[in-house]
């Protein structure tokens, strides 16, 4: 029997057909990758100084271990929050907001960017403190970090505090350590952002602690001089703070913040 001729066109026609609708089939799965990733609605704090702040320096082991916690002494409704995550530092709320969350602290701030408390990624995170700050022996000040989500959640509510009325109302954040209930009395609201290392300005997310009345003076001389309205409270060297911070996009690499003093 002869063999049927072997017809090289129509092999080259078959093999270029063939290919076309590989390539249709890669793009249209390209295309549906692309637009079935979440979108994120802002970036965090953390997660912008990750990529515009250059200037931090390496921590010691010694000073990146979260210190270690006593049962023995904390309020029972802590404990049974710390049984289930022992990252948890405390609780942050703003009566009549949103604001009312749990607060983590690890040497990795990028760990609770994009994790809830029981440790599963959501695209909220959670609210954190600085890896740079120290909790024993206490800091000066203690910066939280949080998104700004589109729907308000997470420290979106932040935004509203803009208006005066509405710090008129809210003056007062609570922030419940592991073993106190802590009062805070607003001191100063401004809009800040993440600079270049070079540039010789004001960073509040690089003050953590006061050794001196010259180390406090400039921190605290140059928040009441930012912030957007008169805040007639006033602090002192020895005063403790939280800096609770988060996007803002009025400017590029924008944040929000708001700094608190315990009383």
């Amino acid at each position: 029997m002869e063999k049927p001729d072997f017809d090289e066109k129509k092999f080259l026609k078959l093999a270029l057909i063939m290919a076309g609708i590989a390539m249709i089939f890669s793009s249209i799965n390209s295309i549906f990758l692309i637009y079935s990733k979440p979108k994120i609605p802002y970036k965090s704090e953390a997660a912008n100084e990750f990529i515009y702040k250059k200037d931090s320096k390496p921590i010691s082991a010694a000073e990146s271990t979260v210190c270690e916690q006593s049962t023995k002494n904390m309020m029972p409704n802590m404990q049974d929050l710390h049984e289930k995550n022992n990252d948890i530092v405390g609780w942050i709320k703003i009566e009549d907001t949103i604001i009312d969350y749990p607060v983590m602290f690890t040497p990795d701030d990028a760990f609770y960017l994009y994790r809830n408390f029981y440790k599963n990624k959501d695209i909220n995170g959670s609210i954190f403190i600085d890896k740079h700050c120290h909790l024993s022996p206490r800091d000066t000040n203690l910066i939280f970090h949080g998104h700004n989500m589109n729907n308000g959640s997470m420290f979106g509510a932040l935004i509203k505090y803009k208006s005066k009325n509405f710090y008129a109302s809210h003056r007062q954040i609570l922030f419940d350590t592991l073993y106190e209930n802590q009062v805070y009395e607003i001191v100063s609201v401004f809009i800040s952002k993440v600079y270049n290392v070079s540039d010789n300005v004001f960073k509040y997310y690089r003050f953590y602690n006061a050794k001196n009345q010259e180390e406090f003076d400039y921190f605290y001389n140059n928040i009441k001089q930012m912030s957007l309205y008169d805040i007639d409270i006033k602090a002192q060297f020895g005063d403790e703070f939280i800096t609770l911070s988060t996007c803002e996009n009025s400017i590029k690499n924008g944040r929000f913040v708001v700094v608190a003093k315990k009383i």
